[in-house]
């Protein structure tokens, strides 16, 4: 699936930068081996972080319905994770890098997710059933310090860099069936020992029709309730003697 991340973001950039004109966008990190061999403009995406954006996960399970509206499975929600490129610009002179590189800021800033004409493989299968892939520009890649790190590990030619992140929703977890279909109406009697009354109260049932909110119709029903007789209770109690 992070190859297709890779194809969608190589084909937005590539195409996009220059309407009109294909720029190359490779995926090597931008060692000095890479930046002898290139020939021509080039922009290099680098793929340098994958996390999960814990903030977004939740423990809820989603139902999962039949096409009658019936629950037949519950599987846990989706869990978002986050692929981060450094973005830079490789021409013969700064110039000529800033101006590529600005063209490609302009042309990403134009969409707050990826295309879905853009998406392919398992990626375009995510987003076109659940959210789409949702893309953020010039955000900060871990910290300054970090980013200087990262250009000094791969031992590459410092370059200024955009920092694009991509947040997918993949599912996770296997589904679990649902119980046996509903056939009636739960019910819970309430009982007021003082009052001798009772109280009764369905739940909505399968076939319940739908109030103005949409919520099924509730029924509740009051009646007397029974006592059972105490067979010693008739029995006048003996005085002491």
């Amino acid at each position: 699936m992070i190859a297709d991340v890779d194809v969608s973001l190589r084909q937005l950039i590539g195409t996009g930068t220059y309407p009109g004109d294909r720029i190359q966008v490779d995926l090597d990190p931008p060692t000095k081996d890479w930046a002898a061999r290139r020939s021509g403009p080039v922009m290099n995406l680098f793929l340098n972080d994958v996390r999960e954006d814990t903030a977004r996960r939740t423990a809820n399970y989603l139902d999962i319905r039949d096409d009658e509206g019936v629950i037949i499975s519950r599987r846990p929600s989706e869990r978002t994770f986050m692929f981060t490129y450094a973005l830079s610009a490789w021409t013969s002179r700064p110039e000529d890098d800033h101006e590529l590189l600005g063209a490609a800021l302009v042309n990403l800033l134009q969409y707050e997710h990826i295309p879905l004409e853009y998406t392919s493989g398992v990626l375009r299968e995510i987003t076109s059933r659940f959210k789409p892939a949702l893309l953020r520009v010039g955000g900060l890649m871990f910290s300054e310090r970090l980013s200087t790190e990262l250009w000094s590990a791969i031992g590459g030619e410092y370059r200024p860099t955009l920092a694009i992140t991509v947040s997918v929703e993949i599912p996770t977890g296997l589904a679990v069936a649902a119980g046996p279909r509903q056939t009636e109406p739960p019910r819970f009697i309430f009982n007021d020992t003082r009052s001798g009354t009772s109280s009764t109260v369905a739940g909505p049932s399968p076939t319940a029709p739908l109030d103005a909110d949409g919520n099924p119709v509730r029924e509740r029903r009051r009646g007397n309730l029974s006592r059972e007789s105490d067979t010693t209770s008739n029995t006048p109690a003996k005085k002491k003697k």
